[in-house]
């Protein structure tokens, strides 16, 4: 007696297959095939079925499911960590197209911890998820994805590479974003020093801004011991004390700041505020990502847009078309846009520098 039921509540444990068939008047089979959502049973019998599973207190027990089919119908997203807004925004856009998938989403927070993202991704692969949208820990090797990808696991990097994988990866043009931010800070407006802070100096995000930085600086005015870069956790308590440090040199006035993401910016303007000095006049500053907290600072924040919510939707839609295509991995690399409000030192109406693209078209 097939007994794949589970109690919830105060709902029978043994309501059958059987029961269930009884009741509706068709066979077992029948049954299995309507909870195993199976398009060839017609929708008036698969409605009396499911009436029927109804009336009898009947759960499907999906977990059973997977024992037998060697999958589910899950998939993982596993993040730095939940307390950067951006990352909020990315599961957003995730779970907006996974929930129309009927795909439960399965989320986990790292904290750039290596032996943790190993714990996670086991758990996972015990549930059996179909695939995982990772934004890897500092020092992921390929070898952790290989592992996932010889399992049948479908693997989308988001917002971060990992040398070595071809494993398909989705996220901002950040070389791009970076020489526009820097381009403004250093041709709109007469900054006497120069400063990009926040960010592992090793992770994929900060070589990528790096490089566009260094693009833009080039063939300034600005003296090289006039330039700075401290490489820090993307965190606001970490960017404070690096500002704090960095003020405490005494650069020239007015600084231009180039922030690794908006949270390092705000830790940035909180210690510039702490310093005495002014955020749009002494320090001009500019983020990266635009989540929604960025409009309510004071100044509000100059800062790239990237459109987290959609990126993360880019991401799961990835993910889907991997799972039932089963292609090859693909690399979509998405635009992104300079948005100017005052904290650059421009007037505190907002002003948008376009991309050649559309906020959701993208490059493969």
């Amino acid at each position: 007696m097939d007994r794949s039921s589970s109690q919830v509540g105060n709902r029978k444990a043994d309501v059958t297959l059987l029961d269930i068939a009884a009741l509706a008047g068709v066979s077992r089979a029948t049954v299995s095939l309507v909870m195993r959502e199976n398009p060839a049973v017609a929708v008036t019998t698969r409605d009396r079925v499911l009436e029927a599973a109804k009336s009898l207190g009947y759960v499907y027990n999906r977990a059973a499911s997977s024992l037998r089919t060697s999958h589910s119908s899950s998939v993982g997203i596993l993040v730095t960590t939940v307390g950067n807004p951006f990352f909020a925004e990315v599961i957003e856009g995730v779970e907006s197209v996974l929930s129309n998938s009927d795909r439960l989403v399965i989320l986990g927070q790292h904290s750039e911890s290596l032996d943790m993202q190993d714990r996670l991704l086991n758990r996972l692969l015990e549930y059996r998820v179909e695939g995982v949208i990772l934004t890897a820990a500092s020092g992921t090797s390929a070898e952790t994805i290989h592992r996932l990808t010889e399992m049948g696991v479908a693997v989308v990097l988001c917002t971060r590479r990992i040398e070595g994988t071809k494993a398909s990866y989705v996220g901002s043009d950040n070389e791009a974003g970076a020489r526009r931010a820097v381009q403004h800070l250093t041709r709109d407006h007469e900054i006497r020093s120069f400063a990009f802070i926040g960010g592992r100096a090793s992770g994929s995000p900060h070589i990528e801004r790096s490089r566009g930085m260094k693009k833009a600086l080039k063939g300034t005015t600005l003296a090289k011991e006039a330039i700075f870069t401290l490489p820090t956790a993307p965190t606001r308590e970490e960017a404070y004390h690096a500002t704090a440090e960095l003020l405490s040199l005494s650069p020239p006035l007015p600084l231009g700041v180039f922030a690794y993401n908006d949270v390092v910016a705000f830790g940035v303007a909180a210690s510039v505020r702490d310093a005495g000095l002014v955020v749009g006049r002494d320090v001009l500053l500019v983020g990266f990502d635009d989540v929604q907290a960025s409009h309510f600072e004071q100044p509000p924040l100059t800062t790239v847009s990237i459109g987290a919510t959609g990126l993360g939707a880019l991401a799961a839609k990835t993910l889907v078309d991997l799972i039932v295509s089963k292609g090859d991995p693909v690399d979509v690399v998405q635009a992104n846009s300079l948005v100017v409000r005052g904290s650059c030192g421009c007037e505190n109406a907002e002003t948008r520098f376009e991309r050649t693209d559309r906020l959701d078209d993208v490059v493969a």
